[in-house]
């Protein structure tokens, strides 16, 4: 268990230098009413994170917790208008500080303990009490961790979301693929498009050709003229038959140039609906490039991208259904464990309600009232189902949360007698009173004596008190006392023992020394 070790404070209101030592068992603080025994629980305080109005100075805190052979040390500062916090070294925050702290030492003043007044405790409380539910908390809790995993992924990925953008992504996809070309694909349907816009004047032109070799006074007929005139002089001038051949092969041209643009001429038909199915696809095309372009491999590589964040988001679909999957067999295997954790809980709950008001009864409360409420939550690291303690200091009195039924003697009293019903299973380690002893008479003094004495096998006590009964049963005693120097008043506490230990105690109890 954490046990607080040392105590360091420096200029502390009225302390100017303190260095104590506490034991692992029962320490008392006992001192004359003004001497500063409440100075000394605002320095325990401030551990706690809790600011003090008596510092009109720098002040300096240091305490060392000690478990096993592991060490924490906790330094506090603390001036007229700030407080700052280190946990071996480190700076933390005093919401660090308080949170961290807190899970080791519990301070019962005039007001409700940081225990009580937190409801999450008190299932703790009974947890303590009982190792079967400590025993399926942590096989609880090992899949509540991973629940929690599986949650928190599940929820950042919204599936429908991911359902949406992927249908998206496909129908794009698609869109794309339907008309997407290479550019050299490209270039030749608006090749086509150009000439079948065009094929009225390309029929004509083809017409005017065939005229323009077979009409009067055409190519054909020069040609044929031409050919005669040679053959006149071809016998006279071996010249003129090298001539020849090349006007002949000239006619072979022309009529071959007349067959050709002919036939072409008749395989071309004006198809309007062809042209209108091409300047639709160029301008979805011309569309896409504006969209992702401005080229077709920019149209490409965007294509691609798409590709990939599609394929991503497909495993990432897969994913999430698995792991849905995954959650509702954790819930259910979870729903299993805490059921049986929320049965368990309030029977024992109940048989330790019966444990505290016998202890009640004990020291002087035998007209208190303490029970439980049992509530339903959703999934947390300690179930589905969390315990409040209430009760009733009065007969006539409706229960009411412990945090509002009782003075500050009765609630260090009441927590006393559930510490002392845990039977050494308290979910702190050191346990902090003062003025435990309001209203009580010796015989009740006795009880919470030897009530301190069992919690103390197992949990470290710092009792502020006036009771000597508590004083004569300590493992340490320190006193607090008041001194006057020189016009300067001070504080000091020291440890006492032997002779001077007697003194203080046969003083507590009004004998003459």
């Amino acid at each position: 268990m954490f046990v607080l070790a040392e105590l360091h404070a420096k200029h502390f209101a009225l302390f100017e230098d303190i260095d104590v030592e506490f034991s692992n068992g029962m320490n008392v603080v006992t001192g004359e009413t003004g001497s500063g025994k409440s100075l000394f629980l605002s320095i325990l305080k401030a551990l706690v994170g809790e600011k003090n109005e008596f510092v009109t100075e720098r002040s300096e805190i240091e305490a060392r917790f000690v478990i096993g052979k592991e060490e924490f040390l906790i330094s506090v500062k603390i001036g007229p208008s700030r407080m700052s916090a280190r946990m071996n070294g480190s700076m933390i925050t005093l919401a660090e500080l308080r949170d961290k702290v807190s899970k080791w030492m519990d301070i019962h003043t005039q007001g409700i303990s940081e225990v009580l007044r937190d409801s999450k405790m008190h299932s703790k409380f009974v947890d303590n009490f009982n190792p079967e539910i400590q025993d399926l908390l942590i096989e609880y809790r090992r899949l509540y961790k991973d629940y929690v995993k599986v949650l928190n992924f599940t929820g950042k990925n919204d599936l429908s979301q991911i359902d949406s953008t992927l249908e998206d992504l496909s129908s794009e996809m698609k869109k794309i693929e339907e008309i997407f070309l290479s550019d050299e694909e490209y270039d030749a349907l608006r090749d086509e498009y150009k000439r079948l816009s065009n094929i009225g004047e390309i029929i004509s032109t083809s017409k005017e050709i065939e005229y323009l070799i077979n009409g009067e006074n055409t190519l054909d007929t020069l040609i044929g003229k031409i050919i005669e005139k040679i053959k006149t002089v071809e016998n006279k001038d071996r010249t003129f038959h090298a001539f020849l051949n090349d006007a002949l092969s000239i006619e072979e041209l022309i009529r071959a140039l007349e067959r050709n643009v002919s036939r072409y001429a008749s395989s071309q038909e004006f198809d309007q609906e062809k042209i209108d199915e091409i300047e639709d696809k160029i301008s979805k095309i011309e569309k896409m490039k504006r969209k992702y372009g401005p080229t077709l491999e920019d149209v490409r590589n965007t294509l691609k991208e798409m590709k990939d964040k599609f394929e991503f988001l497909s495993n990432s679909a897969i994913e999430i259904k698995e792991a849905g999957k995954h959650l509702e067999q954790l819930k259910a295997k979870m729903t299993t464990i805490s059921s049986k954790i929320k049965m368990i809980r309030y029977e024992t709950a109940s048989e330790l309600m019966k444990r505290i008001d016998n202890n009640l009864r004990d020291l002087s409360m035998s007209n208190a009232r303490i029970s439980f409420v049992q509530r339903d939550t959703e999934f947390t690291e300690d179930g589905s189902d969390s315990i409040e303690f209430v009760g009733s200091m009065n007969p006539g009195i409706p229960e009411m949360p412990i945090s509002k039924i009782a003075s500050g003697g009765e609630i260090s009293r009441l927590y006393l007698a559930m510490e002392a019903a845990l039977d050494r299973k308290l979910p702190v380690s050191t346990l902090v009173f003062d003025e435990i002893e309001m209203g009580v008479g010796a015989r009740t003094a006795d009880v919470i004596a030897s009530k301190m004495i069992d919690i103390s096998k197992s949990t470290q006590l710092i009792v502020i008190t006036h009771l000597p009964q508590i004083a004569t049963v300590a493992d340490k005693h320190f006193k607090v006392e008041k001194h006057q120097l020189n016009d300067k008043t001070f504080s000091t506490i020291d440890e006492i023992s032997g002779e001077a230990r007697s003194k203080e105690i046969l003083e507590m109890f009004g004998k003459p020394v």
